[in-house]
């Protein structure tokens, strides 16, 4: 029995061993414009995700994919932006594609963050996330999250 807690507590330190330590990714100093005690969303491109702020916390951080950066016209554009509209959808973006739960974040250039993409039954079309794969809108994975949590004119800071 003590060789067999010893072999065990071993097992535990070797493991803990191998395993690095998670890193938190530091939030950049968010625009000053953006309140202390301001409700927002931040896109961070670098690491592929969309985090929901009330305040200094995060109360919410989701797996997304931004533009493709093979042409420029498919970037997403860094900046700082508001909700300029909200649609539950589905909309259709381009023909036999749909996407729900759509904030529109510069409407000129129709870009926005919204769900996978999916064809006219709700069938998920491409769910890769964390990569920049899209046309320059923002794919995320728990799009209804974002979606309940936006409100017209929220900062959203793309970064």
């Amino acid at each position: 029995m003590l060789r067999r807690l010893a072999l065990l507590v071993l097992a535990g330190l070797l493991c803990a061993c191998s395993v690095p330590a998670p890193t938190a990714t530091p939030i950049p100093t968010p625009p000053a414009e953006i309140g202390a005690d301001d409700r927002w969303i931040e896109v961070d491109l670098a690491a592929q995700v969309v985090r929901l702020h009330a305040g200094s916390q995060v109360v919410g951080e989701y797996a997304a994919a931004s533009g493709a950066d093979i042409e420029s016209q498919f970037v997403t554009p860094a900046g700082l932006y508001h909700v300029q509209s909200k649609d539950k959808g589905p909309v259709e973006s381009v023909e036999g594609v749909f996407c729900s739960d759509v904030i529109m974040f510069d409407l000129a250039a129709g870009l926005g963050i919204h769900s996978m993409p999916m064809d006219e039954n709700g069938k998920v079309l491409d769910s890769r996330l964390g990569q920049p794969i899209t046309a320059g809108c923002v794919r995320v994975g728990e799009s209804a999250a974002v979606f309940d949590f936006a409100q017209l004119w929220m900062y959203i800071w793309i970064h």
